[in-house]
């Protein structure tokens, strides 16, 4: 009998139904060639998904192309897990958490925003003096003041542009945390069910 093998899942299902049926324990183990602690274990955990799917009686889908559902399962295996649908269930669980919007990156933005526009609409008082000057014939205005508030701008949109990126990195570094949260149990428990049947 070979104790490394492991079941599948239509496997551990069968088993479940013919031990509900009255089949020996050590008819099955003999059957699947695995041990009887194997067998026991996948009569639990039929018992246990029962339940817990009576638990929750809906269902939901969504269709994905072949490269979104190989991203999906990469990013689900650099967690440790494997089991698309539980991993699911975890992360619609902490959907509060993952999808709460960062009010300190909000905040922050608008005040970049306010800057702007108060810069920007020193540049559009210049940008008019020119195009007014330049209407009339006259010789352009432009001013060292002129040049000072628009060097302000660019030096601004620069800043601006390096605090955004950071601002994202850190936000992703927050939802990454987030994510390997709540499947940080799902990983845990797959490990141990897989060193488990390693074990018989």
């Amino acid at each position: 009998m070979s104790r490394g093998r492991r079941l599948t899942e239509t496997e551990r299902l069968s088993i479940a139904e013919e031990r509900s049926q009255g089949v020996a324990a050590g008819d099955l183990a003999t059957r699947y060639g695995v041990s009887l602690k194997s067998v026991y274990n996948a009569a639990n955990h039929a018992a246990d998904r029962q339940t817990a799917n009576g638990s929750r009686p809906k269902v939901i889908g969504v269709r994905v192309s072949q490269r979104e559902l190989q991203g999906f399962d990469a990013a689900l295996a650099r967690h440790g897990v494997a089991h698309r649908s539980d991993a699911l269930r975890c992360l619609i669980l902490a959907a509060d958490d993952i999808l709460r919007p960062d009010e300190g990156m909000t905040d922050e933005l608008r005040n970049l925003s306010a800057a702007l526009n108060r810069v920007g609409n020193n540049v559009n008082q210049v940008a008019r003096r020119l195009n007014e000057a330049k209407l009339k014939g006259e010789r352009l205005p432009y001013t060292p003041a002129s040049h000072a508030e628009i060097r302000d701008l660019a030096v601004l949109v620069f800043d601006m542009a390096d605090q955004i990126q950071e601002m994202f990195r850190a936000r992703r570094r927050e939802l990454d945390l987030e994510v390997t949260k709540a499947l940080a149990g799902l990983a845990r428990q797959e490990a141990e069910q897989v060193a488990e049947h390693g074990a018989e």
